[in-house]
């Protein structure tokens, strides 16, 4: 990758756009209009600007040039205003180009793909800007069940793949930068960065986002300080699954090194920290994410990891790593320093598959599932070239002076080498530990444990700069822990707006839900499918009608003034509808399952392919309930995996409305109702990024209803996720 080649995404803005350095030059604020370049220092006149970004090619603002500062004045810039769909949202608010020293501060951006992108400038200055509600993904998983299309992907930025995910701000190549005192929240990424090397991040809040609050790619030497980046998040559901699909706090790809992240709060995010070496260590063995300094931060509460440092070289050091999946994954890491850290609450506190040569140092376990997980894949394929090139037996460990207090397996150990357990204390354990018989060489010291800990200078080469500091972390008032991540289908929520939270249904048909936010008086407004049941406080209970009827519930607030999670300002004691509606309508399929072959191909042989679903006999059929269909699949070993095709049948009884067809399928997908083709995606090749699994169709229905789909899957996983929600 060329990090300082110039890209050119914007060369029409030139054409349009009057420069401000032959215009308004006396005035003491200027107004902004769409296009418009800005190449000297200006103060833009308060207000609010509907510049369209419709155009993706065409960023509302350039600003360009050297020694320029743009004071936005606390005016604000909006893309859209149809601020209820973040996920059309398109353009970019403010492009920065090829300069230096340029400071943009006091600018609220809102209803863009991205808020503001910088290309090749250096000493760039973003301070005091908002630049929350920009664009998001409409979520597909929910509160049962997850959707493969809502995994992100960032293995890949050489050509400005990550923009596709959007972002609050985008800096290409950027060195030096300084962004501070911002916030971005109830996007889909906060701050990404590519190639920008030297730059200070501090005192910004980017939370609440659906997939990253900080992101680098190839990024070197940058310090990362007193930052919130809480509930950055997506793929999980309290009690039913946690899978995360890669959103995160801070995420740290592809030959990222000596960059400090210190005193950050990184809490209740799909991982809280996630390095990956990237692509080419994986292919070669060289290079990868080393010598960055991890240190007292808190990435609790994470429905994966705390930490993931893989492939690479790393301290991690007084970190605290509470209520997660695993508090440090560390896949094939070497060299690296662990110590100091608060351990708790995890199902293992810390797993290294193939490390080799790591201390785990001084650091405390208290009542995680496990402790210490070390172990390598015995005559593992050598199935990427890092394994052909390097030795990756799990070897050669120092663990010294921790304490573990009720942890039931202090030790799992598999196939490891070399291990020096020394001064450690482990109370209220059940098994201390547990080894295979090709654990080799440990050596054990029963002396006290170490309470005169080490100083942090041992450590860490040299502590951090003079920044203003900042207590970050969460108040011990604020909601904390895994059941406080509530998803909503735009994203985590974040505690400051009404919201009806269903909890449970129970086998009578009883619906559960509590009524969350900020204080005031809730009435019920309309109830349909369902009758009330009883209310006590912030608690509702109704009683379905039946099984087939969709329930619908409609609230009314009145209290404090809020913001809502589109950005909308709701005075004190203003009237707000908040609602509940079925993820779907239920739904009985008819299924069919069938093989082909080349002779039959959907897209080579497309008469024989009718042929076949006509006139053969199908390999299974089933009648399944649509939100049970993956789950009966899998079951169904006499099927296929590869070259098979689904056909699904149902027909619906619904109330006039406007509805939301939701298919997640691939390889190819078509979708009839009525015998009219509603979705066609029927050409290999389509699925490029895990957003493609996901289609969609608005459709005016009343009554009597057929619904056919044709899937045909030539290999991979056979994923058929089908919603119809009415829209209100």
């Amino acid at each position: 990758m060329n990090c300082i080649s110039t890209k050119k995404l914007f060369r029409l803005s030139l054409l349009f756009a009057p420069l401000f350095a032959q215009a308004q030059q006396t005035e003491s604020e200027v107004t902004l209009n769409t296009g418009d370049v800005i190449t000297r220092s200006v103060v833009i006149k308060k207000g609010t600007y509907y510049l369209d970004g419709k155009d993706p090619l065409l960023p509302a603002i350039t600003i360009e040039g050297n020694n320029i500062t743009v004071d936005f004045n606390g005016s604000v810039l909006c893309g859209n205003k149809d601020y209820k769909v973040p996920d059309q949202f398109t353009g970019t608010g403010i492009l920065v180009k090829k300069g230096s020293k340029v400071t943009i501060k006091n600018a609220i951006i809102k209803g863009y793909k991205v808020g503001i992108m910088a290309k090749e400038v250096n000493a760039l200055e973003i301070t005091g800007c908002d630049l929350s509600y920009n664009y998001r993904r409409r979520l597909q998983s929910g509160r049962l069940k997850e959707d493969l299309s809502d995994w992100m992907s960032y293995h890949h930025n050489e050509n400005d793949e990550w923009l596709r995910f959007g972002a609050g701000i985008y800096l290409d190549s950027c060195n030096n930068a300084l962004v501070r005192d911002n916030v971005i929240t109830n996007g889909q990424c906060g701050l990404m960065m590519t190639c920008s090397n030297n730059g200070r991040i501090y005192n910004n809040n980017f939370s609440f986002n659906s997939a990253i609050g900080i992101g680098m790619y190839r990024s070197n030497y940058n310090q990362l300080l007193y930052n919130k980046a809480d509930w950055n998040v997506r793929g999980y559901s309290y009690g039913y699954y946690y899978r995360g699909q890669d959103s995160g706090g801070m995420l740290v790809f592809a030959q990222c090194s000596n960059n400090v992240f210190a005193h950050n709060s990184v809490t209740h995010s799909g991982d809280g920290f996630f390095l990956w070496a990237g692509q080419e260590t994986q292919d070669t063995g060289l290079g990868g994410c080393n010598d960055n300094l991890i240190y007292d931060n808190d990435f609790s509460y994470a429905p994966t990891n705390a930490v993931e440092i893989t492939f690479s070289r790393n301290k991690v050091i007084k970190n605290k790593l509470h209520g997660c999946w695993h508090g440090i994954w560390g896949g094939f890491s070497y060299n690296s320093v662990i110590v100091k850290n608060d351990f708790g609450g995890n199902l293992a506190g810390i797993s290294i598959e193939h490390g080799q040569n790591n201390i785990i140092e001084q650091n405390t376990f208290t009542a995680d599932s496990m402790g210490i997980e070390l172990w390598a894949i015995p005559n593992r394929r050598a199935d990427f070239g890092l394994m052909e090139r390097k030795d990756t037996r799990s070897r050669n460990y120092h663990i010294t002076g921790n304490v573990f207090t009720k942890v039931p397996v202090v030790y799992a150990l598999k196939n490891t080498q070399d291990i020096t357990l020394s001064n450690n204390e482990a109370t209220g354990y059940r098994t201390l530990e547990r080894l295979d018989t090709l654990v080799k060489g440990m050596e054990r010291t029963d002396a006290k444990p170490v309470y005169d800990y080490l100083p942090d200078s041992i450590y860490v080469a040299s502590l951090l700069p003079g920044v203003p500091k900042r207590n970050v972390f969460l108040p011990n008032d604020h909601p904390q822990g895994k059941q406080s991540i509530l998803m909503t289908e735009w994203g985590p929520y974040n505690f400051a707006y009404p919201l009806l939270w269903w909890t449970k249904t129970d086998n009578q048909g009883q619906m559960y839900f509590d009524i969350k936010g900020p204080a005031g008086e809730w009435s019920i407004k309309k109830l349909e499918g369902a009758n009330l049941k009883s209310r006590t406080g912030d608690q509702l209970i109704v009683q379905k009608q039946n099984s087939k009827t969709p329930v619908h519930i409609e609230l009314e607030y009145k209290g404090k003034s809020f913001v809502t999670p589109f950005g909308e300002t709701i005075t004190e004691s203003s009237p707000y509808t908040f609602s509940y509606t079925d993820p779907s309508l239920p739904m009985e399929w008819q299924v069919k399952w069938f093989n082909f072959t080349k002779e039959n191909d959907p897209i080579q042989q497309p008469a024989a392919f009718e042929a076949l679903l006509k006139d053969s006999t199908p390999v299974k059929t089933a009648t399944v309930n649509a939100d049970e269909f993956d789950r009966v699949q899998g079951s169904m070993r006499e099927l296929p995996r590869t070259h098979f095709i689904t056909e699904v049948n149902s027909n619906i009884k619904v109330s006039k409305g406007k509805y939301r067809l939701d298919i997640s399928a691939g390889d190819l997908i078509r979708v009839y109702v009525d015998n009219k083709l509603v979705i066609d995606s029927w050409k290999r090749g389509t699925i490029q990024n895990d957003a493609d699994w996901h289609q969609e169709a608005t459709l005016d229905l009343k009554g009597k209803h057929h619904i056919r789909i044709l899937k045909v899957q030539y290999g991979g996983y056979g994923m058929l996720n089908c919603k119809l929600q009415k829209i209100y």
